[in-house]
Order: structure tokens, then C-alpha cells, then sequence
């Protein structure tokens, strides 16, 4: 038996790469009746906070802070040429190969790496903030070290400031059917939610928010869920791991909805976490 084909989806974290979850796009009648009412209730403002990941550069009142920018130039700084650069996507796409390791384990998700680009254009403090496998993650790193030397850096009122980024890379196998990371995804938040909330099992429903956070890892219900799941479980730290990279993403449109969980032994840090200035 032959490996299938693969390919590489590359997305910068500051594009919208999948949908929102709709709420007519989940069936409730699964759930238990007497659970009905709150399960319900935590379902629809999870699903109405589910929004892909967006993130708008803010600036202070008079000072002009812009982001580092991929040339695919070694030796940018210097030059700082203002004319259309190769994207980062289109540079990765050509340098990178899916381990054969991965392809024969059948391993696929999308990796988020966070690095910093210092004012001379170059890459440092790399760091994999969802990882997929060892052998991808490696292959990630490896090619994105290639781009030392390649980025415009970020700018602070005209000044070269070091500044940190990311980058989404999907790695998906081809010839396997119904192989859609964001159909996937939303079955695993389903069916973690109705296991956590229906069948009051939380060990069983971590393993289904964590096959969907490997798919979807920015999706900010799927966080939320794993997180108060693993702070029933007595993992608090990974608890704020999750809650935080919420924040990082720009917490929810509307924290109303975060009134919901109040009655979960986590709700307490998970407001503080997320709000937290």
C-alpha cells in the first residue's frame, strides 16, 4: 500500500482561513432532557463565539506601528526596497516536504509557529504554538529558519523595532475521503461538548477537543472547551495555556457569553485570563 498524495495549505494567523461555525449547523435532539436546558444554553454561545482568527494592528494616537513583512531578500534591512515581495506562503510552499514519517503515520493538522523578527530582519525565539508531529514541527522550523535575513521588520513611528509574528501551516493528506479539516473540526467540538455535558466525561471529551485543536488550533470555542475541560481535570496550567492564546487572538466578540459558565470550576480564571489588560 502506497503512501497518499499530499499537499501543503500555507495561511498567514492573519487571514481568515476557515468559516465560523453557524448555530443551525449543530443537532441538539442527541442531548440528555434533563441536562437540556444549560447544555443547550453553553452550546449556542460557544458556537455564536466561534469566529476564525483576525488579527487588526492598533495604534496608539500618534505613534504608527506597522508589522514585519516577508521580502524573500537576504540582506532586506539595508535595502528596504518598497516594491511587491513574494509571500511567505508561495516561499514555504517551495522549500517544504511532508515528512515520509508523517505520511506513513498518517499524521495531519496545521501548525501555528510564533517568532520574533528583530529591526534587522531576522528570525529568532521560534516557537511551535500547535504542534502536529515531531517530524512536521521539525520540518516547519527548519525551512522557516531559512528565511533569516528575509523580512522587512516591523516599524514603531518610522523606527526598526523588533516585533513577533505567526505563522499557520495545514498539513493535509490527500486521497482519503471527507478529509476537511473544518467539517472535522466540527464534529470533534460536537461531540467533546456532548460528552463532556451529556455523559459527564471529561477525559473522554479532552480527546476530542484535542483531535479538533490539532486541526483548527486558532477556533476560540474549541480553546475555551479544552480549557475548562482540562481545569476539571486538575490541569490548570494547561487551563491558562489555552485561555491565554484566547486572548492572544483577541478574546470574544461580546463577553457576555462567558457568562454562561459560571457554574464550571474554571469560569473564575477563565474571565480573568481572557480579560485581563
Amino acid at each position: 500500500m502506497t503512501c497518499p498524495d499530499f499537499y501543503l495549505k500555507f495561511t498567514l494567523s492573519t487571514g481568515n482561513t476557515f468559516p465560523a461555525l453557524r448555530v443551525e449547523e449543530f443537532e441538539f435532539q442527541t442531548l440528555k432532557i434533563k441536562a437540556m436546558k444549560r447544555k443547550i444554553t453553553f452550546l449556542l454561545c460557544m458556537i455564536c463565539s466561534i469566529i476564525t482568527l483576525g488579527q487588526n494592528q492598533r495604534s496608539l494616537e500618534e505613534i504608527t506601528c506597522t508589522p514585519p513583512k516577508f521580502t524573500g531578500i537576504n540582506g532586506t534591512v539595508p535595502i528596504l526596497l518598497e516594491q511587491k515581495y513574494p509571500t511567505i506562503e508561495n516561499y514555504l510552499a517551495g522549500k517544504m516536504t511532508y515528512p515520509e514519517e508523517a505520511k506513513r503515520l498518517m499524521q495531519q493538522g496545521t501548525v501555528v509557529v510564533r517568532f520574533l523578527v528583530t529591526p534587522e530582519g531576522k528570525i529568532a525565539d521560534t516557537k511551535i504554538i500547535n504542534s502536529v508531529s515531531n517530524e512536521i514541527d521539525e520540518e516547519v522550523i527548519d525551512v522557516l529558519a531559512t528565511t533569516n535575513g528575509m523580512w522587512k521588520p516591523g516599524f514603531n513611528n518610522e523606527k526598526p523595532v523588533a516585533m513577533e509574528t505567526e505563522v499557520s501551516i495545514a498539513f493535509r493528506l490527500e486521497g482519503i475521503p471527507h478529509n476537511d479539516f473544518y467539517q472535522m473540526g466540527r464534529k470533534y467540538f460536537s461531540q467533546g461538548a456532548i460528552t463532556l455535558f451529556n455523559k459527564e466525561s471529561p477525559k473522554k471529551a479532552l480527546r476530542f477537543f484535542n483531535k479538533g485543536i490539532v486541526l483548527l488550533p486558532n477556533e476560540k470555542g474549541l480553546l475555551a472547551l479544552r480549557g475548562l475541560t482540562r481545569f476539571e481535570l486538575g490541569d490548570r496550567d494547561g487551563a491558562l495555556r489555552d485561555w491565554q492564546r484566547i486572548k492572544s487572538l483577541g478574546g470574544f466578540e461580546g463577553n457576555v457569553y462567558l457568562e454562561k459558565f459560571g457554574d464550571f470550576k474554571g469560569y473564575a480564571e477563565m474571565i480573568t485570563t481572557i480579560q485581563d489588560q
